[in-house]
């Protein structure tokens, strides 16, 4: 894995000892002055000097100073002042589509982050791709033809981001011409503007772009038949979904949230339920390792 190489030695030592599958890494959390942590399809593993995965942190391998500047010079490229810009929104995407998640001290100025200083946490997040995974819910949404308005939603963790890319690709792949506003570059992962995940061949992307300017961006310029958005939440997004449903142009998007309840009680998301702007909503969860749908319910919150 590449993604691997892009770290100092000793850390590349300590997880190619631990024999965690490379399939089932998700997470390697790298925090100045405590433990070395991977996270795994079957969950947090603590890892020791040998690899081992331990119990207490005085027996796991310390994540110094040295490792998190040195992962940081290696993720860049040594040059972390090309990332300057993505820096300042708290995370960078690396070739593979893997996005590093950074925290430390942040420099500010009339509420805006000019940039990050003294970077003592890390999270590299490994990309994967899982087609196929939503090939039955997109039969449910597009099997007669016609494509919904939907909106998918679970809880942090749960396949929203996966599902909707995943979708994303099999509308391309029929034939559809996608629009995606990626603000933060989890969809197509793009980097140097190229998608590292596969979108299908009839996919725009809208890379680091507030997802509503991005939307109308993205109607005015490319004239996409769909338009797919992750995490909305903020009203100028329901003004961007409003603008596109009149256009229109068929929306897909998620939303954080554990029951259609939940999402009727976000004050934004309730505004679209009751004009009816989604006429699907798809509840998703975790099973084990992999993610599944739920649950579908159309406009009025009957279960289909």
């Amino acid at each position: 894995m590449k993604i691997l190489r892009m770290l100092p030695e000793s850390l590349q030592e300590i997880i190619k000892r631990s024999a965690i599958p490379e399939k089932t890494l998700r997470e390697i959390r790298l925090r100045t002055g405590r433990g070395l942590i991977a996270e795994t399809a079957d969950g947090e593993k603590l890892l020791a000097r040998d690899g081992r995965s331990v119990r207490s942190e005085a027996e796991a391998y310390r994540v110094s100073k040295e490792d998190v500047k040195t992962a940081l010079e290696l993720l860049t490229g040594y040059s972390v002042y090309a990332f300057e810009d993505e820096l300042r929104q708290g995370y960078f995407t690396v070739e593979g589509g893997h996005r590093i998640g950074v925290a430390g001290r942040a420099v500010s100025e009339n509420g805006r982050v000019l940039r990050m200083n003294y970077i003592s946490f890390l999270n590299i997040r490994i990309a994967h791709e899982c087609k196929g995974c939503s090939r039955e819910l997109f039969r449910r949404l597009y099997g007669d033809g016609r494509l919904y308005h939907a909106l998918l939603f679970a809880p942090a963790g749960c396949g929203k981001t996966t599902f909707l890319r995943d979708l994303v690709r099999l509308l391309s792949e029929s034939g559809m011409r996608v629009g995606v506003a990626d603000e933060r570059s989890e969809l197509a992962a793009c980097y140097h503007g190229i998608p590292q995940h596969d979108l299908g061949g009839r996919t725009d992307v809208m890379d680091g772009c507030p997802k509503a300017e991005a939307m109308q961006m993205l109607l005015r310029s490319m004239t996409p038949q769909v338009l797919a958005a992750d995490e909305i939440g903020l009203p100028e997004d329901a003004l961007a979904i409003r603008a596109a449903a009149g256009s229109g142009c068929k929306v897909l998007a998620t939303a954080h949230g554990s029951t259609l309840t939940e999402i009727q009680k976000n004050p934004m998301l309730r505004e679209l339920w009751e004009e009816r702007r989604f006429e699907r909503y798809v509840c998703l969860g975790k099973s084990g390792q992999s993610f599944d749908v739920k649950a579908i319910y159309d406009a009025e919150g009957e279960e289909l």
